[in-house]
């Protein structure tokens, strides 16, 4: 189940939050309409229902999860394997190892002191901090019914926009973007907090 927790998890901040909304192309300063939210759930929804039934059930994350991991998996792997010839050495396994040894000291450099070996948000990936975050929104993505429809999508979706549309003009600016990923994360940082930091 906290496979499934950490998938619906991330389907749900993929599809349901203004602040990941992006204009035409990506472009962070374009603004954003009620219709683009819907048309953007639509089509992140479709992608995650695989039999089209109209449901995204936990056996759909299951797939897609697993689907997920393989994909991560041969990237490692052909990151790994700097010849191309189908194995890893303990040559490449050593040189991929002081490879992210030393990404590792320039991004602590780039950082400052102040902020080596802090992780903040960013290094919630991977760990409880991630999977405790996720699962807040997975309970209320299948509930008890057992899945979730593309209508609840979008109901999620626009109450979101609803909340970040300040001026509520069924548009959201670059702006109110951004004031919606701020209190957003300061929101999950007070449940991790309130939480224990969510560790498993």
């Amino acid at each position: 189940m906290k496979t499934v927790f950490l998938l619906t998890g991330a389907a749900l901040l993929a599809v349901a939050s203004p602040a990941a909304a992006q204009g035409p192309r990506g472009d962070r300063d374009a603004a954003v309409t009620r219709d683009q939210v819907i048309a953007r759930v639509d089509e992140r929804f479709e992608r995650l229902d695989a039999n089209d039934d109209g449901r995204f059930t936990p056996e759909e994350a299951r797939a897609l999860g697993e689907q997920r991991r393989a994909q991560r998996a041969e990237r490692m792997f052909d990151r790994l394997d700097l010849d191309r010839n189908g194995s890893i050495t303990r040559e490449e396994m050593s040189q991929a190892r002081a490879q992210r040894q030393a990404d590792r000291g320039e991004r602590g450099a780039e950082a400052g002191p102040g902020m080596r070996g802090h992780r903040g948000m960013r290094g919630m990936r991977g760990h409880g901090r991630r999977g405790f975050a996720m699962g807040m929104r997975s309970g209320r993505m299948f509930g008890e019914q057992g899945f979730a429809t593309r209508e609840q999508f979008r109901e999620r979706a626009l109450a979101r926009f609803d909340r970040a549309d300040a001026d509520h003009d069924g548009t959201l600016t670059a702006a109110e973007r951004r004031e919606a990923r701020g209190a957003m994360r300061e929101h999950m940082r007070e449940r991790l907090q309130e939480n224990g930091d969510g560790r498993d």
